[in-house]
């Protein structure tokens, strides 16, 4: 029987055939890392009770266009729950493109990528009449442990992005040299972090995730994030201040 890149042997249930007759696969690998559209900076020049007029406009608009997605996602759930298996397919196609980019940062490995996908979306179709709140907090949390437990069980030795395809903006091979080498050695320092503090680096400076939404997604505080990110950082600069010093 054929292994995913992971090593793990694939499930034969009705729902990986269900699941994966979705396709999501990536082609190519990732050439830019799309990051998610927040709330509009707040405008220069405004006297402090506008401002707090504005920041107040921005948060209610926010908030209800998460509740205008919660309720759509919930209404989604309960037609899959009846019978209507089909729609499960409008959440892979809602939330897979960035789940994807988190394993993708993660593991620095498009297939284990696609493998963790796969098998994170296949355990919430399994589990989905246990969602509470957030369909996209509680899948992302599947992607995220997936991750974490992929990361505890290899060898992390080295680790590498698919840019074999992906354009250069260095003219020279010598500069072509050096992004690669540089490159190289921050994956390696990332890989060498602890999964929790790679997973916050990972969402705050690759993703472009604001702090309280990484909090949403986790389940946890602003300022453990922040301490995370803070120790990953220290961590990352120990790991490569002794070459680039």
């Amino acid at each position: 029987m054929p292994r995913t890149s992971s090593g793990a042997e694939p499930s034969t249930s009705p729902e990986t055939h269900f699941v994966t007759s979705f396709s999501y696969r990536r082609h190519g690998g990732v050439t830019s890392v799309a990051r998610p559209v927040g709330p509009a900076s707040r405008p220069a020049g405004l006297s402090s009770e506008r401002q707090t007029r504005y920041s107040s406009a921005v948060n209610t608009t926010v908030q209800a266009a998460q509740a205008e997605q919660l309720e759509a996602d919930q209404q989604i759930i309960h037609r899959v729950l009846a019978g209507h298996r089909e729609d499960f397919s409008v959440l892979i196609s809602r939330y897979s493109d960035p789940l994807y980019r988190h394993a993708l940062g993660m593991t620095g490995s498009p297939d284990v990528a696609e493998d963790i996908l796969q098998m994170s979306f296949i355990k919430a179709y399994q589990h989905l009449a246990e969602v509470r709140g957030r369909f996209d907090a509680w899948v992302f949390r599947i992607v995220a442990n997936g991750c974490k437990d992929w990361l505890k069980n290899i060898r992390r030795t080295h680790l590498s992005y698919d840019e074999d395809d992906q354009p250069s903006s260095y003219s020279t091979p010598d500069e072509e040299l050096d992004r690669t080498e540089l490159r190289t050695d921050l994956d390696r320092a990332l890989a060498a972090l602890a999964p929790s503090l790679r997973e916050a680096f990972v969402m705050k400076h690759v993703e472009g995730r604001s702090y309280e939404e990484m909090a949403d997604l986790l389940g946890t505080t602003v300022g453990a994030l922040k301490m995370r990110v803070h120790r990953a950082r220290e961590a990352l600069q120990v790991l490569l201040e002794e070459k680039y010093a």
